[in-house]
């Protein structure tokens, strides 16, 4: 073995030790939480989806709020989305948590039902960023899960090289990449472990480099420099937020338009939607003062729901866009900092991306299993052999 071969060998091994547990967490938790949309919505499909009723008509959305109101007092509604499928329930949230639906038809309102799935969902994925810590502690699992990041990293680049095989023979090759029979449970490891990295490869390193870049403030920060553009503030969704425009002074006696109105303009201007969040304004201490621009966003189709956001702000005299930011009219870095964030999951290529991203992290836990095996063996399977006979 040559002496680069030895130091690559034993840096690969070496970061495979240290990082493997954590890479293990981070790879079954990600597999866990990779179809959490699909999960919750089948879990509530039978509260979610509605019967039309014969010859029935949708209910004007004040209506609706006010019966909503009415019959829960004590849920405060912030918003509602509506969905152009008219068999879809209205969904009323009451902050970032509460969560009612109700029937645009007759207004029975109903509770979701995926509550405990979305709290252990909720849990494997503070896990999963943060091997679980809270508060100030998720500092500390950040910077964990970041270095475990940037050792996969590692392992999947030495991994590479000392996978490479000396001769690029067919026969050698098809060894390498393929399954193969073997006689013991080492061969079988080694085997293993070889077919499951070099297949799984060109994923992971898309996985764990974009895991990179949000682990870290500095890589987050580089995709902005390398657009030539100063990195925001925050790392969060607040990044993707714009100041409000000022509402054109009303003429006298004005009148706010009401919810459904400003609904079916939206949908008249954006003929390919697919959703509407329609934030409500919130109560002013002063009723005097004017009234501040709605927040409304239209989703229209694209690969991830991201990239079909339009965010708007609305007049709420007239219904006219104040402001419209569709994901195109982001900045560079801004929308390579969004790709990156849905290359990590898959979601950047529909549920396809999802599937595949799933399978590599998938097979990096078969990776983790046999790396510890064939390290086992190598500390400390000699010393066994001592004392009693092996049967691999």
């Amino acid at each position: 073995m040559t002496t680069l071969r030895k130091l690559l060998f034993w840096t690969h091994l070496a970061s495979g030790l240290v990082a493997g547990v954590v890479i293990a967490i981070m790879s079954a938790t990600g597999i866990a939480i990779a179809f959490e949309q699909e999960i919750l919505g089948y879990i509530d499909r039978d509260v979610s989806r509605v019967e039309i009723p014969p010859d029935a008509t949708r209910q004007s959305l004040s209506d609706l709020r006010a019966t909503l109101a009415y019959e829960r007092p004590t849920f405060r509604a912030t918003s509602v989305i509506v969905l152009a499928d008219p068999e879809q329930a209205l969904r009323f949230q009451a902050g970032r948590t509460g969560t009612l639906y109700v029937d645009p038809y007759t207004g029975a309102i109903a509770e979701p039902r995926a509550g405990p799935a979305h709290d252990i969902l909720h849990t494997l994925e503070d896990w999963h960023r943060w091997l679980g810590q809270d508060g100030e502690s998720r500092a500390t699992g950040r910077l964990i899960t970041g270095i475990c990041n940037a050792a996969f990293l590692v392992l999947c680049l030495t991994g590479l090289y000392l996978w490479w095989p000396k001769a690029l023979r067919w026969p050698v090759l098809r060894r390498a990449l393929w399954f193969a029979k073997t006689k013991t449970s080492k061969a079988r490891d080694f085997n293993w472990h070889n077919v499951f990295a070099i297949w799984s490869l060109p994923v992971l390193v898309v996985l764990v480099t974009t895991a990179i870049v949000i682990s870290f403030g500095w890589a987050h920060d580089l995709v902005f420099r390398l657009s030539g553009e100063e990195p925001p503030e925050f790392r969060d969704f607040r990044m993707m937020m714009v100041p409000a425009p000022v509402v054109p002074t009303p003429p006298p006696a004005a009148e706010l338009l009401g919810e459904d109105a400003i609904v079916n303009r939206l949908i008249a201007h954006h003929p390919d939607w697919r959703a509407i969040l329609f934030n409500f304004p919130r109560p002013t201490s002063t009723p005097a003062a004017p009234a501040a621009p709605l927040d409304i966003t239209v989703i229209e189709p694209a690969p991830f729901m991201t990239a079909g956001r339009v965010m708007l702000h609305i007049d709420p005299y007239t219904g006219e866009e104040l402001q419209s930011t569709a994901f195109a009219d982001r900045s560079p870095g801004l929308r390579a900092r969004v790709w990156i964030r849905f290359l990590h999951t898959g979601e950047a290529f529909g549920l396809i991306g999802k599937v595949i991203a799933t399978l590599a992290t998938a097979a990096s836990l078969v990776l983790v299993y046999t790396g510890f095996a064939l390290s086992w063996r190598r500390f400390v399977g000699p010393r066994r052999s001592n004392h009693a006979p092996t049967t691999s």
